[in-house]
């Protein structure tokens, strides 16, 4: 069990725990439907966009914490990645008026 919270971010924040934190939040927002109406493009971007980089995230997360034969070199490229679809999806939340 202690594997599964060995590998800490700052050495306090278990990467395991942010990984499934990150996959909850995904979650909700696939079902959260942050579109507002938009249509087209705008409707991908802010209908998925924002659980595709949780989900990137939470990728990143997992490779940080070594459970997993994936590559500890692909948590920067996943975060990096994570953090260029929540650009876009904010800069089309702003763009389309969808803040609310």
């Amino acid at each position: 069990m202690d594997r599964f919270f060995a590998e800490r971010l700052w050495g306090v924040l278990p990467w395991s725990v942010l990984a499934l934190v990150a996959l909850v939040i995904a979650g909700i927002y696939v079902v959260v439907d942050t579109s507002n109406g938009a249509s087209g493009l705008s409707y991908l971007i802010l209908r998925w966009f924002h659980s595709l980089c949780w989900v990137l995230l939470a990728a990143a997360a997992v490779a940080m914490s070594r459970l997993t034969p994936m590559p500890v070199e692909w948590a920067v490229p996943l975060g990096i990645a994570g953090g260029v679809v929540y650009a876009v999806f904010l800069i089309t939340t702003l763009s389309t008026g969808s803040a609310g």
